[in-house]
């Protein structure tokens, strides 16, 4: 590479940034910067959350007094407790509480379904799981199916549900447990956090991260001139993922700024949350803002009120189209990036501050280190497709519980994320392919094999593939190819009914086409690119 060419995002040193003067900026623990954190900013807001406004010592006090109930329980430092909670500051309460006492914060999937939540639970072993009213029905059925039985901690909320299967409340928690400071000593090396990532083999993967890698994300950034004083961060995707913890909020909390949460996105309340809030920075995923271009009339839009200086998309492409349309529409650019969980959520970004290209995935952040390779992991000249493979601090400490995938997907330091790409010769990168079977509907990631294997235990099923295809609104769709045990056995209503108290909605085919037989190569494999090209025929 002509390394005169290469962009690079320079950072700028902690102690020259103007919203960290006078604040620390190294810690050993995530936990210990939220604590400290509280004790330089008391009085700062922390998060808006519809008519709440809620300081950075209040979420501390809260943060504690879940510590100490949890501490009082006999929970120590590595324990797993998780939690199934909707978007809320319940969750930065109970999460932040966690791992005060250096405790891993399991976070759960809250569209998951029983069998699902039974893997998970049986996975993880979490001793508690706070679990949201809207969502114990489903749990129920999750701890019914497994063989660990956690203690549960209900999250009230206005659903009502019947059952009864709670050891406490949190509201309970919250009025009787005192806010003295839990904080216990951790290290950098000490892991914080567990998330569940779908696995080609069908399996969810937990994907353990440490204090390091996320503290390695908060440096950079508020490195790159992505902050300002006075900054409001909107999430508005579901905070059991990646994206609203790691990427948003552990940083907005090492750079002392707000964060605004909505409960979900909400096209009536999209505007609004911004301009009511003084929101000045925005994450998205494509089907997001393809909805608002499409059908938000911009004339509705109070302009005067805005203060959004980015907006960011991430989890599936984004075409160069809408980036252009959506700017001439609300003179708001969208910018594009780049991670997975396994490098705790973000690798790449389009420089906020600089040269920056649409429709490419940007460049590498500092601390780390980005390569395209080929499969005998020899770094590839440029413009020739590859691997993207990442190296740094920021790579996930292992898979729980599954040293052969561990083994498999961090060589020599390197993640193998799987995602085929490009670089270009100032070291942006575009994404071409995935070497995966993934498939991306809406920033979810749908894996084929977890939904082929729920379709192959229905008895009428014979047969099955499924793959993702081309959606305009989602990026993919789920079809699955099914061959049915005889004629007319089964329908695509009958499908899709079955797999209800399966799978979480947006893993279920939407589409459904029965074949006589599926294409295999000839040692049987099924080829999903001849049902992929077939689909394509089909399009024109």
């Amino acid at each position: 590479m002509d390394e005169k060419k290469r962009i690079v995002l320079e950072p700028v040193p902690q102690n020259q940034l103007p919203f960290l003067k006078g604040k620390r900026t190294e810690f050993e623990s995530i936990a210990e910067m939220i604590t400290v954190r509280a004790q330089e900013v008391p009085e700062h807001n922390h998060v808006l959350f519809y008519d709440q406004t809620i300081t950075y010592a209040e979420t501390n006090e809260q943060a504690n007094r879940v510590a100490n109930f949890l501490k009082a329980k006999g929970v120590k430092k590595g324990d797993v407790i998780s939690l199934l909670v909707s978007n809320s500051p319940e969750v930065y309460y109970i999460m932040f509480g966690i791992q005060k006492l250096g405790a891993v914060a399991g976070s759960i999937n809250f569209m998951l379904k029983g069998p699902e939540i039974a893997f998970l639970l049986e996975d993880s072993n979490p001793g508690m799981v706070f679990v949201s009213s809207e969502f114990m029905s489903e749990f129920m059925r999750g701890v019914e199916l497994s063989n660990h039985k956690p203690k549960v901690i209900e999250v009230k909320t206005n659903t009502d549900h019947g059952i009864d299967i709670s050891q406490e409340y949190l509201s309970d928690i919250l009025e009787k447990y005192p806010s003295d400071e839990a904080l216990v000593p951790q290290s950098a090396a000490d892991p914080f956090l567990l998330l569940y990532s779908s696995g080609t083999t069908g399996k969810p993967k937990g994907i353990l991260l440490k204090n390091e890698g996320q503290l390695s994300i908060c440096r950079s950034m508020a490195s790159i001139g992505l902050f300002g004083e006075g900054d409001v961060m909107l999430i508005l995707l579901p905070m059991f993922h990646t994206n609203p913890i790691c990427v948003w909020t552990y940083p907005i909390i090492y750079c002392a700024q707000t964060v605004c949460i909505r409960k979900a996105f909400s096209p009536t309340d999209f505007w609004p949350s911004i301009t009511d809030n003084g929101v000045s920075i925005l994450m998205g995923v494509p089907a997001m803002y393809n909805y608002v271009y499409y059908s938000i009339d911009s004339s509705t839009v109070d302009k005067s009120a805005l203060r959004l200086k980015f907006a960011f998309s991430g989890a599936a492409p984004l075409s160069v189209e809408l980036i252009k349309g959506f700017e001439e529409k609300f003179n708001v650019e969208i910018i594009e990036g780049y991670g997975l969980t396994e490098c705790t959520g973000v690798s790449t970004v389009n420089p906020p501050q600089g040269k920056r290209k649409p429709g490419s995935i940007g460049v590498a952040l500092p601390e780390q280190e980005i390569k395209i390779m080929d499969d005998d992991n020899n770094e590839l000249p440029i413009g020739e497709k590859g691997e993207i493979c990442i190296k740094g601090d920021a790579v996930m400490q292992e898979y729980l519980n599954n040293a052969e995938a561990t083994e498999d997907a961090v060589r020599d330091g390197w993640l193998h994320t799987g995602d085929m790409a490009y670089m270009d010769v100032e070291g942006f990168i575009y994404i071409v392919d995935r070497k995966k079977d993934m498939i991306n509907r809406g920033g979810e990631n749908i894996y084929p094999r977890e939904v082929e294997i729920a379709l192959e235990a229905h008895p009428s099923v014979k047969d099955v593939a499924v793959i993702g295809i081309p959606d305009e609104a989602l990026g993919e769709k789920v079809k699955a190819f099914i061959t049915p045990s005889e004629s007319g056995a089964l329908t695509e209503q009958a499908v899709k009914d079955y797999l209800k108290d399966k799978l979480a909605k947006y893993k279920i085919p939407e589409h459904v086409e029965f074949v006589e037989d599926l294409p295999r190569n000839p040692t049987g494999k099924v080829l999903k690119k001849e049902l992929k090209r077939m689909e394509q025929e089909k399009a024109g």
